[in-house]
């Protein structure tokens, strides 16, 4: 900006004091900067000329707090030179004064620059393998640097971007900041690397190509349930032949098998670990069917393969066992001596139950089976020994607090067999604790700025059922859900970006722990909210009225107000060009117009807006005549009233 300073009165009116160059008046500063701008690395030198065209002048020179020099007289040209620049507020100006005694300046912009010590990644709130379907929030830390307006960080995953983050904070010393990614991994991003890479975008006086500084790579382990991978569910043999039956199946950490086969004979199971589980059945003369079990922490699923026998056996098939014929081949297993349908003989009058950690539970198991030598409950806590002669045994605890209770209703049938059946149990358990808080900050936010909110549950269980909701007010704004399978209490962290904006000043945000539980639980669904996170916003000043105002004319002895009031917070200060004014309401002299600069400023930005403020010409006789031009009605006025009142008082009268 250059400021120049006016303070002259010609003959009793006021006048713009003008450089005088080459016989020119013009109102401008006659200063250049070479370069006009400039972009330093922290401790390294810099050096600026500042010349004129002017020959009419004093001197110039150079204000600064490091490299200023002296007023300079007979010189053309001032060098600001810095060896080991270090302030990072520094804002040189170089100023020239005339022979009238006048001066105008013009302020260096000098972009001060330090790419961080460190950029590191880590995950929030968690350690070791993820779990597919789950949410994780990922953390750049970039340590000390500036100017943080110029950063940009962004995120990769392999060479793939996934996302850039900017920031509007206007502060030139280094900071420490930290920027986040939300990330919901999946099976398919199991062993990939993740990295995030701090970026100063300095324009085109900055560094070609831009400063960076990456973090190392974060490798991710993904954990994810089984799954089975595509084969024929049913096979067709010739009665006495041998069969092989595959069950491959995928999932992390690698799932355990199962087989098993109901048979008139007795039940054969036979468990290993590994992908590609193959099952040797010898002399095949019946069809049957068997069934594969593959379980890993995350969950565990079952299929069936059909064996089907083209001829009806002769006789019963010869039962043995072989060894494994090669790697991931299990155990044989007997053939199927009979066809045998089976009709289940129990049943729950609660095929599933919702219990509150603590509270009473009681389900019946009945069975419409006569022919049976008794029935229980089979369980860690209520279970009963074997009840002769009933249809119905019931299954009660008083204060069920076993998470990881399985009870199962079985009966002893007379043929020997012991059908069983399992019931599901839900246990859960609503929060301690639901909390909301602000990550990596503290105190007011700044407008535009990317900020994460984190909602602290403490103890909740089951972790599968709980649903997050964020609300801004009354207003619902996102929803997370878990695939977690876990049936003890857990603590958890969801966690929300914003980016605030002025309207959000005094917003109130809440987080709200909500158990869905299914049409077996309770309704409403149990909930535990945070109490509300009040929300300062700070942001840059902004007037009301245009940042410019013109021709705003003034005569010698007139009085104007020069308006500068802005709205901002923290609520902004005010300076005067060439003043030490600090009000937003500003009355120039009437002596001395001319152009006036105000700045609105507070610590976030500034702002500012010129007033230009012109004598009335000295031809300027309006007011002159619209004074003569009453006087003269006046008086018209004053002779119509005189004759009128004469003639009625007749001509003798006296007036």
């Amino acid at each position: 900006m250059c400021e120049i300073i006016f303070s002259r009165i010609f003959l009793g009116f006021p006048v713009l004091l003008l450089w005088m160059a080459g016989g020119l008046a013009h109102a401008a500063c006659p200063l250049e900067l070479n370069p006009p701008r400039l972009v330093v690395r922290y401790g390294d030198s810099v050096s600026v000329n500042c010349s004129t065209s002017s020959t009419d002048h004093e001197g110039m020179g150079w204000e600064a707090t490091f490299g200023g020099t002296g007023l300079e007289t007979d010189v053309m040209v001032v060098t600001w030179t810095v060896k080991n620049l270090t302030d990072w507020t520094i804002q040189p100006k170089c100023h020239i004064t005339s022979k009238d005694g006048e001066q105008c300046l013009v302020t260096f912009p000098v972009i001060l620059y330090k790419t961080p010590d460190r950029v590191s990644i880590s995950v929030l709130n968690h350690s070791g393998p993820m779990v597919e379907g789950t949410q994780y929030q990922l953390q750049c830390d970039i340590q000390n640097i500036a100017p943080l307006q110029n950063l940009v960080v962004k995120w990769y995953k392999g060479n793939k971007l996934l996302d850039n983050v900017i920031y509007s904070n206007v502060n030139k010393r280094p900071e420490n900041v930290s920027a986040t990614l939300m990330i919901s991994p999946s099976r398919n991003d199991d062993g990939d690397q993740y990295r995030c890479r701090a970026e100063l975008d300095l324009g085109p006086e900055g560094p070609q190509p831009h400063p960076t500084v990456t973090s190392e790579p974060l490798n991710i382990t993904v954990h994810y349930a089984p799954e089975f991978l595509p084969e024929n569910n049913t096979v067709e043999v010739s009665a006495g032949s041998d069969v092989s039956l595959d069950c491959s199946a995928e999932g992390n950490p690698p799932p355990e098998l199962r087989w098993t086969n109901n048979t008139a004979e007795g039940n054969a199971i036979e468990t290993t670990v590994g992908r590609l589980r193959t099952l040797n059945i010898s002399r095949v003369t019946a069809n049957a069917t068997y069934n594969c079990t593959v379980t890993n922490r995350l969950g565990s699923i079952t299929k069936q393969i059909h064996v089907l026998v083209d001829v009806p056996p002769q006789q019963h098939p010869t039962m043995f066992s072989t060894a494994p014929s090669s790697p991931g081949t299990m155990t044989t297993l007997p053939g199927t001596a009979k066809p045998k349908v089976v009709t289940f003989p129990l049943e729950l009058n609660s095929p599933r139950v919702v219990v509150r950690y603590g509270d009473s539970v009681s389900v019946k198991c009945n069975t419409s089976s006569t022919d049976h030598d008794g029935m229980g409950w089979e369980a860690t806590f209520g279970g009963t020994s074997v009840e002769q002669d009933v249809n119905v045994v019931t299954w009660t605890v008083d204060n069920l607090t076993d998470w990881t209770i399985e009870p199962k209703c079985y009966i002893n049938l007379n043929d020997g067999e012991q059908p069983s059946i399992e019931l599901p149990v839900i246990l859960y358990k609503t929060p301690d604790r639901v909390s909301i808080s602000v990550l990596n900050h503290s105190g007011p936010m700044v407008k535009g700025t990317q900020y994460h909110l984190q909602c602290d549950i403490q103890n909740i269980a089951p972790l599968q059922n709980l649903v997050v909701k964020w609300y801004k007010g009354n207003e619902p704004l996102d929803i997370v859900t878990y695939s977690n399978v876990s049936k003890r209490p857990e603590d958890l962290s969801a966690t929300l970006m914003i980016s605030p904006n002025r309207n959000d000043d005094g917003a109130q945000y809440r987080c709200r722990a909500e158990l869905d539980l299914g049409p077996e639980g309770p309704q409403p669904h149990p909930t535990v909210t945070s109490e509300p996170l009040s929300m300062t916003v700070h942001y840059p000043p902004t007037f009301s009225r245009p940042e410019a105002e013109n021709h705003l004319d003034i005569r010698v002895g007139e009085v104007i107000t020069l308006n500068c009031t802005a709205t901002g917070r923290p609520p902004p200060e005010y300076r005067w060009q060439s003043s030490d004014f600090q009000e937003a309401l500003f009355t120039p002299p009437s002596e001395v117009p001319g152009t006036y600069t105000c700045t609105a400023y507070n610590q976030i930005g500034e702002i500012s807006k010129t007033f230009t403020v012109n004598p009335k010409p000295k031809g300027d006789r309006t007011t002159f005549w619209v004074i003569i031009g009453l006087g003269l009605g006046l008086a018209i006025v004053v002779v119509i009233v005189y004759v009128v009142v004469k003639h009625r008082a007749g001509p003798n009268s006296i007036i």
